[in-house]
Order: C-alpha cells, then sequence, then structure tokens
C-alpha cells in the first residue's frame, strides 16, 4: 500500500470521507463506518463496528501495543450537521473540490478532516513497523452533532477508567486546546388561559407571561456569571419561541428553549434549581400561570490542567523546542500559515482580553461542546483537543479545510502518539 501519509494517498481518503453524506438528522453513519472498515481492512486491521440503531454505528480499532503500556485515545465523530443550499454556498456540500489549496465539503473542518488525519497517523506507525510502548485507540462515533449517542454507548460499554489520556480531533486551528463550556439546555413552557382577544381580561396570556420569565432569566443569568480565564465567560440565550394559536385569541401557551453555556464553578444541577425556584415565585405573584420545565441537554464542561502529559507533549510538538517544527523543517502543526496563528474559539485570548483578563497564549479553551464531555470519565481523564480545521467554519456554507494543515495534523497526532505511549522494547 502507498504510504498513508502522502499527499497523494491522504487527499483522496479525505475526499471519499466528505463525500459520503453523514447529515444529522437522520445522520447514517454506518456507510462511513463501512468505508472505514473496509480501509483498514485493506491495510491488514481488524476494526468492530457497532450498530447503535438503524442506519447508525461507532467503528473502533484498537492499535495494539507491548506489554500493559499507557492507553491512549483519538476520537472523532461521523456525522456532520445539514448541508448548506445551493442559494448559500458555491460549491456541493458533498464535492470534496479543490480549489486554491482548500478542499470545500460539508464536514471538511468539522470534523472529517481531524477523523481521517487521527486514522492515517495511526495506521502510518503500523505500516512502517513502529510498535507503540501502550495501545492507541481509535473511535469514530455516531450522533455527536445532537446527542452523542455513540459516544454514550461506547461509554456503556466500556471501562473508560482504563484510558489514561483522550484526544479529540475538533477543529482548533491546529492550536492547543485544554477544555470546553458546559451546556445545559431547557425547554421552558408556560401556561395561561384562552380568552377572546376582544376580551384579554378574561384570560392569561402566556405570551406576555414568557415575556416576564425571559427578563427573570436574563437578569438571574447576569447574578450567576462566571469568568475562566481559559475557558471565557458563562452565558444564557433564548434561541426559539412559540406560543398562541391566532391573533383574535389569547395565548394559552409559550415555549421557549433556552442555552446556557457554563464555566467552573457554575454547577448544571444548582443552576437548574435556581431557575426552577424563580419560575415558582412567578407563579405565585401571577395566580393562575402554570409551567413546566424540560431538560434538553446536560453536557458537562471539559478541563484538563496544562501541566498534564498530554498537554505538555502536544504544546512541545504545536511548536515548542524540538517540536514537529524543528524535526521536519516545516510549519509548525500549530502554526499553519492558513490560519495566520490567529484562530481562538473561545476562552481568554478572545473573551478574556476584552473583559481585561490576562490571556494564557499557549492554550486555549473552545466555546462549543465535544464527545469528551461524555468520554471523559467525570473529569479524571486528560484531554487535548486538536485539530486542523478553523472552528469559524464549522456549519457554515462552503465549510474548508486547508490541505496543508490537514497533512501537516498527520504527523502531529502520529508523534503525540509515540511520545504519550512510547515505543516498544527491543
Amino acid at each position: 500500500m502507498i504510504d498513508v501519509r502522502s499527499r497523494e494517498f491522504a487527499v483522496p481518503f479525505l475526499q471519499s470521507l466528505i463525500q459520503v453524506d453523514t447529515c444529522n438528522p437522520p445522520g447514517n453513519e454506518h456507510r462511513l463506518s463501512l468505508l472505514l472498515y473496509d480501509f483498514l481492512q485493506s491495510a491488514g486491521h481488524d476494526s468492530t463496528v457497532r450498530g447503535i440503531g438503524e442506519g447508525r454505528s461507532n467503528l473502533e480499532v484498537v492499535f495494539a501495543g507491548a506489554g500493559k503500556g499507557r492507553k491512549l485515545m483519538f476520537c472523532g465523530h461521523l456525522d456532520t450537521v445539514s448541508p448548506w443550499t445551493g442559494e448559500a454556498g458555491k460549491y456541493p456540500p458533498h464535492g470534496a473540490v479543490i480549489e486554491g489549496g482548500r478542499m470545500y465539503g460539508r464536514g471538511t473542518s468539522d470534523m472529517k478532516g481531524g477523523l481521517a488525519a487521527m486514522l492515517l497517523a495511526a495506521v502510518s506507525l503500523q505500516q512502517e513497523g513502529i510498535r507503540l510502548g501502550g495501545d492507541l485507540i481509535f473511535l469514530a462515533t455516531a450522533g455527536e452533532e445532537v446527542d452523542s449517542c455513540g459516544a454514550r454507548h461506547y461509554a456503556q460499554e466500556h471501562n473508560l477508567e482504563e484510558l489514561d489520556g483522550l484526544v479529540i480531533a475538533e477543529p482548533t486551528g491546529s492550536r492547543v486546546a485544554i477544555g470546553h463550556k458546559g451546556a445545559l439546555w431547557l425547554r421552558i413552557t408556560l401556561f395561561g388561559r384562552s380568552a377572546h382577544g376582544s376580551m384579554p381580561q378574561l384570560g392569561l396570556n402566556a405570551v406576555e407571561g414568557m415575556m416576564e420569565v425571559i427578563a427573570l432569566l436574563h437578569r438571574h443569568a447576569l447574578e450567576w456569571q462566571a469568568h475562566d480565564p481559559v475557558l471565557g465567560t458563562s452565558s444564557l440565550s433564548v434561541n426559539t419561541i412559540s406560543g398562541g394559536v391566532q391573533t383574535n385569541v389569547i395565548a394559552d401557551r409559550c415555549t421557549i428553549d433556552v442555552d446556557i453555556r457554563t464555566v467552573p464553578p457554575l454547577q448544571h444541577a444548582e443552576l437548574l434549581g435556581e431557575i426552577t425556584a424563580r419560575l415558582a415565585d412567578i407563579q405565585q405573584l401571577k395566580a393562575g400561570f402554570r409551567y413546566e420545565v424540560q431538560e434538553l441537554l446536560d453536557r458537562s464542561g471539559v478541563y484538563t490542567q496544562p501541566d498534564e502529559e498530554l498537554i505538555r507533549t502536544a504544546l512541545e510538538l504545536a511548536g515548542g523546542a524540538g517540536g514537529l517544527a524543528e524535526q521536519e523543517s516545516a510549519p509548525a502543526a500549530g502554526g499553519s500559515t492558513a490560519y495566520n496563528g490567529d484562530v481562538v474559539t473561545g476562552g481568554a485570548a478572545e473573551e478574556g482580553a476584552s473583559a481585561g483578563i490576562p490571556s494564557t497564549p499557549a492554550v486555549q479553551g473552545v466555546s462549543y461542546y465535544t464527545d469528551a464531555s461524555v468520554l471523559h470519565n467525570h473529569g479524571k481523564l486528560p484531554v487535548l483537543i486538536y485539530g486542523p480545521g478553523d472552528p469559524k467554519l464549522a456549519h457554515q456554507p462552503d465549510e474548508w479545510i486547508d490541505i496543508e494543515a490537514y497533512l501537516e495534523s498527520i504527523s502531529f497526532y502520529r508523534e503525540l502518539a509515540v511520545r504519550f505511549l512510547g515505543l516498544a522494547a527491543d
């Protein structure tokens, strides 16, 4: 087989992943699992495809090391968000068109580029007869873009205590990220009483009542607002609202969806309890109103100390002394000229600067959540988030990845595995 790290192989390989439609919903990740399974078979590696629903699956392959060394997991998701329309973008979402040193397509940055690079890095080590001192586990998951069903399925069937490190290939602009905010999504429904629009005094208007609820939520968010120098500032936003049946009928129901992003020391259970108590106060003041709170999503925040070995190793490789920049006389994995070193997805470098808080230039946090919130073993497992894609392109029309950054990331992941797991003794 041709060297999987070569441009001649790696670029068409990524194109083949982009050309498989795994937009979620519905996902259909199984078709991509089978493509990866066939590739691994041709490269001489057994892998396991586990179904988690109709048309959906995870793929796992263990590149066994020597003895009872460490276990490092490379993890990426198979699904993408919905494609852009023809009116919104220039390029076909699944065309994997190459132009101007970029590959365009849904999932190029988020995150089939990182997924492909991780897998090729692992296969290249085996291809060259390099045996690691511990196991390298590659996990491709379903459903991250909606509910992390694939990661949750894996966590239910495996002992996460056995892992010593987790690497997530979400797009970071080839920079080292050590965590992300937590996410708590709530659906709040307020029930009133309908009446004729000409006689509003006989009804209880849930739409107007919801305006008071929204104002209460924003006031409360200011009270519990927290800031972390790496992960950034907590936030609350009301992003959907629906209510009423027609113009001349007093609305007896109104529903909002609330997106809360948290940083330490905020705890989701405590926040939910406080919000519920505030709503109870409104119900007492406004006799006749009734509310319901539904928890749509609860993703814990992720944070790894910068002095953890996994993070220190990544920082060295991303441009520090003895890193890839010096070893290969090429642009450092963390300094691709395609990004000009200025891509930050959250945390101090983006939010802290405007707040007057000193930034931490070597590490960053990301604003989005990842499968790490399911797989980090309640914060016990060191997590590195690192990927070649530009996070600002995620979910955007004409999403693209810089091809050089993608190729460099293969070397980054490969060397990270070697340094963290070590080499088998002769």
